[in-house]
């Protein structure tokens, strides 16, 4: 495993050289357009870390795509020569969990240093929404095991199923980001689904999420490892 791992280190090094330039380029976006949109809109005891949030977002949607994408090429030539399915896979999701914790880390670090920059460049600004508040170890651990778990899995099933399974994928994606925020802008079923919550008790819903999510991650670990299995390796 140790051998393999070094191997990721090496041929995935353009990839976190990829993730960096994201990161940092969507984090200098995001800083100029909350001082151009608080120059001209908000009030002026107000900011937000626009540029950690822009920055979470692009890679958020960089990785997800890229690794599904990576990981099918990857896994076909890895096989090819010569490596198992078993220490190739094991090796590139260990690499993924660490390539994603470094980026948590990078967020947090980049957050605070915005935070520190908008108290310095505006002494009276109350910084209205800060992420870095939600960095806990738990919820941390969670993103780097669940999009793991997921991003290898969807990989697996673009590997069996084609580029019908990225277009299926990429409905679901749209459907995910878009159509929620949609239905939140529903007075009339934001007002039930908050009067839903208040019956079941808003902490038992996080529970009820906590155990759906790792039945799912379960699942989805064990199909697409019977996929990678029985997956035929064409270069």
């Amino acid at each position: 495993m140790t051998g393999n791992f070094l191997i990721q280190c090496k041929t995935r090094k353009m990839e976190v050289l990829q993730f960096l330039a994201v990161a940092f380029g969507s984090y200098v976006f995001g800083i100029i357009v909350m001082m151009i949109i608080r120059a001209n809109t908000m009030e002026e005891n107000e900011c937000v870390t626009l540029g950690m949030l822009i920055a979470m977002a692009a890679l958020v949607f960089m990785h997800f795509f890229g690794i599904i994408f990576s990981f099918v090429g990857e896994f076909n030539m890895a096989i090819s020569m010569g490596a198992t399915r078993r220490a190739y896979v094991g090796s590139y999701a260990l690499f993924n969990m660490a390539e994603l914790a470094g980026l948590e880390l990078l967020l947090f670090v980049l957050g605070k240093i915005e935070s520190a920059l908008m108290r310095v460049i505006y002494p009276q600004c109350e910084v209205i929404l800060d992420l870095t508040q939600y960095f806990q170890w738990k919820y941390l651990l969670a993103v780097i095991v669940g999009m793991t778990i997921v991003e290898l899995f969807l990989g697996a099933v673009t590997l069996r199923f084609g580029m019908k399974a990225f277009w299926a994928i990429w409905a679901i994606w749209m459907f995910v980001t878009l159509v929620p925020a949609k239905l939140i802008e529903n007075e009339a079923l934001a007002a039930k689904m908050h009067q839903f919550g208040m019956q079941i008790g808003f902490g038992n819903i996080v529970q009820y999420l906590v155990v759906v999510g790792v039945i799912a991650a379960v699942i989805m670990a064990v199909l697409g490892w019977n996929f990678l299995k029985k997956q035929s390796v064409t270069v």
